[in-house]
């Protein structure tokens, strides 16, 4: 153990204050006799004896006080070597991080953060002896080479140091630095790492994936925070579809998310809606802090294909977060693979779902079905479709029930049709793969004509109901609603991922979504001949269900698609593996590409990456993925320093967080040379005096020596 301020030990000497004051009140006065006061003649000597025990005690406990707030006051500290063998005078590999993530844009009380963590910095570099070397790193963007230097060259990087809304890689920048620190030829080793303090940041650094080894050298971690800067914030903390049904011409609803992350309120405001470069919507907010809300924004889309678009902020004074970028994907068709069992029953009645999606197919191109018997597929095949229809199975073969469970997981989708002569303990068990209910009984008697129930009138609320049918105004529809001849009695799952669409009159469920993963799978109580209900020659028959495969078959193909910054770049697709670049802005990149059964995998470190549009190729396809920044870094919550111990203390010797901004620029000076030289101790003594002044109080209080037997 050293000292910084070795002067202060002088005040060890008033130790000796107890001590004499002790002495002092052992002076024996002058013994006189009086005749009244005989009696103190039978004072017992044990009670003497334990007045002086309890004087002796005090003396030591006060006099410890005294010396450990002298030590505290030395500052006394603990070598960053573990054996001690290396002095302040020895040279040091000094590594200096700086977070220049994008919330380093911010205004605290002393200016820009990201310029007050280049003066701190340059104060480490400048403390520093002659024979210290230095690496200079930096949180975002491309990394530069990891490698020691001269003072100079590490304040002319210090200079260049600039924010970047790139993503943020600070776990791998400090895995980088520890590693080269470990092979430096100094015995003593440091990293400062210079940030805002940023909780979703510094989390980052419990998968640094460093171990220290028992002959490597020991290297300690100091973390210096430069302060909150209390701004004005909103954060577009979201982007949904709210439409299922994604198709061209369809009207497409985008939920948006804003959030007031700062302590101000935010007032004439406007958030916006950009597709293809071009205003689409517009509204005006006004939020409280802590407070969120959803927008919502229609388009049309008029072609398939990939839609750019970016949702703006207007107004706020932390500008980094202002855009969000989105890919919305319109596809071009829905590839089905319609499995229907063997033809049975007397009646000998054929499914109408083949010709209602024939029909589907031939005024609308964006379905495409292949209609095929169970033994006539490959299990390997089952994956090129984005819905599966299985249509009058008598049992589901169990050989796919794992394929059919991680299909739909995958975001596929899956529509049941049971056969009048199915294995009802098969379905069972294959419902249960996806936590999907169970068929109870059968109501009614197959092909009897003979109705036994009916459906219940059409509710929108549903995406496969919802504008099924074209209306103006409050213009009421009129239907014949079907009856029921034969069917299951179906009984759904009690879980938040079900959804009954249809209903029969007396509320039993026809027609269910069970959710799983994130792909969906219907579930129909009744065939799709009229040997089960007449609702197959019914109107209304070909376009639901021809909504319903669309329904089904947008988890995958539709939606929004999106890389998050401060990540590999990975994307698997069904692109050709032929002259595979990835452009972003006016750069072209050649990325690492693996051939897949379904088409390509493309990865691409992408440090260098900011929020935008990238696009890949391969051949004459192109496809369209949205970049942004991780939401997180719009929420500046600083992290505590036990949550800081416990991420690194099993890496490094973590020293006690330096706040910047509530020191004066000579105390940090100091504050930072202290930090080379190890950890300080200084409040582990200041507790140690408090306690010895709480345990004088309690045996001056509670020893109660002086009480006569």
């Amino acid at each position: 153990m050293n000292f910084l301020n070795p002067f202060f030990l002088l005040g060890i000497l008033a130790v000796a204050v107890p001590v004499i004051i002790h002495l002092i009140n052992l002076r024996r006065p002058q013994r006189v006799q009086f005749s009244t006061l005989s009696f103190l003649n039978e004072l017992k000597k044990s009670t003497i004896r334990k007045i002086r025990i309890k004087q002796y005690l005090l003396m030591t406990l006060r006099a410890l006080a005294v010396l450990f707030l002298a030590l505290a006051l030395a500052r006394p500290f603990l070598p960053p070597t573990l054996t001690g063998s290396s002095g302040s005078d020895t040279p040091k590999a000094v590594g200096i991080i700086i977070d220049n993530s994008a919330s380093m844009e911010r205004v605290g009380s002393q200016g820009p953060l990201i310029e007050q963590a280049r003066e701190v910095a340059k104060t480490i570099v400048e403390g520093a002896r002659q024979e210290d070397r230095f690496i200079v790193a930096a949180t975002n963007g491309e990394q530069s080479s990891i490698t020691l230097q001269s003072a100079s060259r590490a304040l002319e990087a210090i200079e260049k140091a600039e924010t970047q809304n790139t993503g943020n890689f600070i776990s791998e920048t400090l895995a980088l630095v520890y590693d080269r620190l470990q092979q430096a030829p100094m015995e003593q080793a440091i990293v400062y790492l210079i940030s805002d303090g940023q909780k979703s940041q510094l989390q980052k650094l419990e998968d640094l994936g460093i171990e220290n080894q028992p002959d490597t050298k020991q290297v300690s971690f100091q973390l210096v925070e430069l302060g909150n800067a209390e701004q004005q914030n909103l954060a577009i903390s979201d982007i949904s579809v709210k439409s299922q049904m994604l198709s061209r011409g369809s009207p497409v609803t985008l939920g948006v998310e804003l959030e007031n992350i700062g302590e101000v309120e935010a007032v004439n405001q406007y958030v916006s809606l950009e597709i293809r470069e071009r205003m689409a919507g517009q509204y005006q907010v006004e939020l409280q802090p802590g407070e969120s809300r959803e927008f919502l924004f229609e388009i049309v889309p008029d072609q398939t294909g990939d839609i750019p678009g970016r949702i703006i902020v207007d107004g706020d004074e932390v500008t980094f977060d202002n855009s969000r970028y989105f890919v919305l994907r319109i596809p071009e068709t829905r590839s089905v693979l319609l499995l229907t069992g063997q033809a049975s029953g007397a009646k000998d009645f054929r499914s109408y779902l083949n010709p209602a999606l024939e029909a589907a197919r031939k005024t609308n191109t964006q379905i495409v079905f292949t209609e095929q018997r169970v033994g006539e597929v490959e299990q390997a095949e089952l994956a090129n479709y984005d819905v599966i229809v299985l249509d009058g199975l008598k049992e589901v073969p169990e050989y796919w029930f794992s394929d059919l469970q991680r299909y739909v997981q995958n975001g596929k989708g899956l529509l049941f049709f049971p056969s009048e002569q199915g294995d009802v303990g098969n379905y069972n068990e294959f419902f249960q793969l996806f936590n999907a209910g169970d068929y109870r009984n059968i109501i009614g008697e197959y092909a009897s004509f003979k109705a036994v129930g009916e459906f219940d009138d059409l509710v929108e609320g549903h995406p496969i109901l919802d504008e099924l049918f074209e209306k103006e105004g409050d213009e009421q529809i009129s239907l014949d609603l079907p009856e029921l001849f034969f069917y299951y009695d179906y009984e759904p799952p009690d879980n938040t991922g079900s959804y009954t669409i249809l209903h029969s009159r007396s509320d039993e469920a026809l027609l269910t979504e069970q959710r799983f993963g994130e792909g969906k799978v219907l579930i129909s109580s009744f065939g799709t001949d009229p040997g089960w209900t007449n609702f197959p020659v019914n109107p209304l028959f070909a376009p639901l269900y021809y909504r319903s495969v669309l329904y089904a078959s947008s988890s995958e193909r539709g939606g929004l698609d999106q890389h998050v910054l401060g990540q590999r770049f990975e994307w698997e697709g069904p692109l050709q593996n032929q002259g595979v670049e990835i452009q972003k802005g006016e750069e072209t990149v050649i990325p690492e590409v693996k051939g897949m059964p379904e088409g390509i995998k493309v990865s691409y470190p992408a440090r260098e990456w900011t929020p935008g549009i990238v696009t890949i190729s391969a051949g004459e396809e192109k496809r369209l993925i949205a970049v942004n920044q991780n939401i997180m870094e719009s929420y500046f919550e600083t992290l505590t320093n036990s949550d800081l111990d416990n991420l690194l203390s099993k890496y490094v010797t973590i020293n006690s967080t330096i706040d910047a901004s509530r020191i004066s620029e000579n105390n940090l000076e100091d504050r930072l040379n202290a930090a080379s030289f190890g950890k300080e101790i200084w409040s582990w003594f200041i507790w140690v005096a408090l306690m010895l002044l709480i345990a004088e109080m309690l045996v001056s209080k509670l020893y109660k020596a002086e009480n006569m037997n």
